[in-house]
């Protein structure tokens, strides 16, 4: 009984307290207004300025000027009119003064006319001659040149010239239009040669062959001979185990004493692998070798080898359509 009066007790002291202190709570706890939040947004207002418009003027009309067209014809062009029009820049040229009649003294009793006896023309003034338009030699319009022409025009005094094309059984596969390309610059190279050249063409498959036995001059009728047999050239397979190349073949042409090689070739040796001494021994300064090559990539082997026997020999190395 005595525990159930104290926790009566406690649990009314604690009633109390509660209560207090919500009394105080209520009149003294500080009162706080809440404010919605709300962003601030700070903002300058500026004018944009509009761009300038650059003042472009209209280009001036050019100036029509009358095309004279000109017949030219083996007899010279005349204008002559007797009259009493003034000369005209057109070349018109008139009579310096009108022409006299003299008329005699006129009885109206007879058939009113002209007597033919009674007229006397003075003499007509000379005629001057004028040419308008004087027939002018032009000058034929220079062909263009490719780089193999500029390479012989570019060597001073005459020249001797072989003109050496691969035809071995690695070249099979080129396409023929390809081939046509190289030997169209080949016979475009022979039209521009001096009267005091010399040229030969070397074809190298099974065996090293020379179009002639010795030099040929610079005559209509070579050129046109030369450029057939170039036209009619193909690549054949070889039944030989191995064709010549073109080191075998610089060989030959160096024992004719040449001071330009034009090479085509796809630079690979039969020999397997290249030695680089063998290289050197067939390049000196006495002849330059132009080599040419196509459809092919710069580091190519053959690209390469054909690019160092242009070098050490002085020459140029040309890999056609790059």
């Amino acid at each position: 009984m005595q525990s159930k009066s104290k926790s009566r007790v406690a649990l009314f002291v604690s009633f109390i307290l509660h209560l207090i202190v919500g009394i105080v709570g209520f009149f003294f706890w500080p009162t706080q207004h809440f404010i919605p939040d709300q962003g601030a947004i700070n903002a300058v207002l500026m004018k944009v300025e509009q761009p300038k418009t650059k003042r472009r003027n209209r280009p001036k009309r050019p100036q029509v000027r009358r095309q004279k067209t000109t017949v030219q014809t083996n007899q010279p062009s005349l204008k002559i009119l007797t009259s009493n029009a003034p000369a005209t820049e057109r070349g018109v040229v008139s009579a310096a003064e009108p022409t006299q009649f003299s008329l005699g003294p006129l009885n109206l009793g007879d058939n009113v006319g002209l007597s033919t006896g009674s007229v006397v023309p003075q003499a007509m003034p000379q005629m001057e001659r004028v040419i308008t338009n004087p027939i002018k030699k032009t000058d034929p319009e220079e062909r263009p040149k490719s780089r193999l022409v500029k390479f012989i025009e570019r060597q001073e005094g005459p020249q001797r010239i072989i003109y050496c094309v691969d035809l071995s059984s690695s070249m099979v596969g080129l396409k023929p239009r390809k081939l046509r390309k190289i030997l169209t610059i080949m016979t475009n190279s022979l039209e521009f040669l001096e009267s005091h050249d010399q040229f030969n063409v070397c074809t190298f498959s099974e065996e090293v062959q020379f179009y002639q036995p010795n030099f040929l001059p610079v005559s209509d009728v070579d050129i046109a001979d030369t450029i057939a047999h170039l036209e009619s050239a193909k690549p054949v397979k070889s039944s030989r185990y191995s064709d010549k190349d073109m080191l075998e073949a610089l060989q030959e042409t160096r024992n004719r004493g040449p001071t330009i090689v034009v090479l085509f070739s796809d630079g690979i040796l039969t020999s397997g692998i290249p030695d680089l001494k063998a290289i050197a021994q067939h390049t000196t300064t006495d002849t330059r070798i132009f080599t040419m090559a196509i459809d092919m990539a710069e580091d190519f082997p053959g690209a390469v080898l054909l690019g160092m026997l242009a070098t050490r020999s002085e020459g140029e190395f040309w890999l056609v359509g790059r």
